[in-house]
């Protein structure tokens, strides 16, 4: 667990209204700088977990919510990002990870956001809800949109594909959907869970199923080509945020998923080979 700085924001800061106790914004807490990595996406994550901001035509989607209480953060990155006045109408929870849902029920209260997950998953946030205590206590955000099953859904415009890619957690779903590039469109993944967890052969397999599911729907034309990661080791992103205004944008690479990819299936058949 991190180690939490509390900074006092004063009232005479434009950020006061939104908190008044939010971790201080440094890098010994994680926090970096947000920035936009596409036309309508941006980075509002800290140096650990991912949390996007995807506009639409009616506002904001926001895929995962960092841990209680460093998305505090969040609204206070919409601002500096001159999306303040924006309205967050989703919330997508890839799964149930306090890390991933910590701060969903936040801003879902402030917002009146829609919360989509699938059933496990909003009951594995009851669980870390339950086991959360401290600086990091956070509530379960209510669940307003249940993915069942293999679905899409349109928000703003804009469609969203979920797959049920269970393996990291039971309630994992990954995310499909199209982002801009200076009007050009690309196809964007969001791989639900890295990595297994547990060391039961059954849910190894399964996730390597998912891996397989993922593979095959991602190679289907047009090509999987940015890799937004739930983590952003996972995909470079701060290597490549780096690179930004070079040549071209650095976050196109249909190389970077597919190797991600292939990362995450050699730990899943190395953890089985040790068993």
């Amino acid at each position: 667990m991190k180690k939490i700085i509390v900074g006092l924001l004063f009232s005479a800061s434009s950020f006061a209204s939104l908190s008044q106790y939010v971790p201080a914004m440094n890098d010994k807490n994680g926090y970096v700088e947000p920035f936009q990595m596409f036309d309508n996406v941006y980075y509002v994550g800290d140096k650990w977990v991912s949390s996007y901001a995807i506009a639409t035509e009616d506002g904001l989607v926001i895929i995962d919510t960092l841990d209680f209480p460093y998305s505090e953060w969040i609204p206070i990155n919409l601002e500096k990002l001159g999306l303040k006045d924006k309205p967050i109408t989703h919330i997508l929870v890839t799964h149930g990870h306090s890390d991933h849902v910590g701060g969903a029920q936040l801003l879902q209260e402030k917002y009146g956001s829609k919360v989509v997950m699938t059933k496990s998953a909003h009951e594995l946030s009851i669980q870390q809800s339950n086991k959360s205590e401290g600086e990091n206590k956070f509530l379960p955000p209510n669940l307003d949109i249940e993915i069942k099953s293999d679905s899409s859904m349109v928000i703003g415009g804009h469609e969203f594909k979920f797959y049920l890619t269970p393996g990291h957690t039971e309630g994992d779903y990954s995310l499909d959907f199209a982002v801009e590039d200076n009007g050009e469109q690309y196809r964007a993944f969001i791989v639900g869970g890295h990595s297994v967890s547990s060391n039961d052969p059954e849910v190894i397999g399964q996730f390597l199923t998912s891996m397989e599911k993922i593979r095959k729907i991602s190679l289907q034309a047009p090509i999987v080509n940015v890799n937004l990661s739930n983590h952003p080791h996972k995909n470079f992103l701060f290597e490549n945020r780096k690179k930004l205004g070079t040549s071209g944008n650095p976050f196109i690479s249909e190389a970077n998923f597919f190797m991600f990819l292939k990362q995450q299936e050699d730990l899943a058949k190395g953890k089985l080979e040790e068993l």
